[in-house]
């Protein structure tokens, strides 16, 4: 019988550690909006530890898309994920994934996502990184 009572708070508290640590990533969801007569949105946010926050929007097939983001950080990544990409299409500045113009071309018409998070050393140290993202598609 004592060893049921020890055994119970180690269950409770590895229960509970677990859902604090679920805590920890409070992820964003943000649906992208264009105003009247405008091919952008821009979204001002901060990312701190391994939060992501996800930008979604819908476009069609051949339009490019921009991703442009303003920061002083050199701790953030960015892709785009669709559910019918065959991998997340890199849009940090540089990439393979972007054309001559920065731009990337959308392949299918639907549902996008642009998510931006912190590489995971930094986010392990719990630092966080502030920016300002704009998104057009043309």
């Amino acid at each position: 019988m004592l060893y049921i009572k020890p055994l119970g708070l180690l269950f409770a508290v590895l229960i509970l550690s677990s859902c604090s640590f679920m805590a920890i990533a409070a992820d964003s969801h943000e649906t992208v909006h264009f105003k009247a007569n405008t091919n952008n949105g821009e979204y001002v946010a901060t990312t701190a530890g391994y939060d992501v926050n996800n930008y979604v929007f819908y476009a069609k097939k051949g339009q490019h898309l921009n991703v442009t983001l303003d920061t002083k950080s050199t701790k953030l990544w960015v892709v785009l994920l669709d559910k019918k990409l065959e991998r997340l299409a890199d849009l940090t500045p540089f990439s393979a994934d972007l054309n001559d113009n920065g731009e990337y071309i959308l392949p299918y018409s639907g549902k996008y996502s642009v998510l931006i998070g912190q590489y995971r050393a930094f986010a392990r140290r719990g630092e966080s990184s502030h920016y300002k993202l704009t998104i057009t598609i043309d």
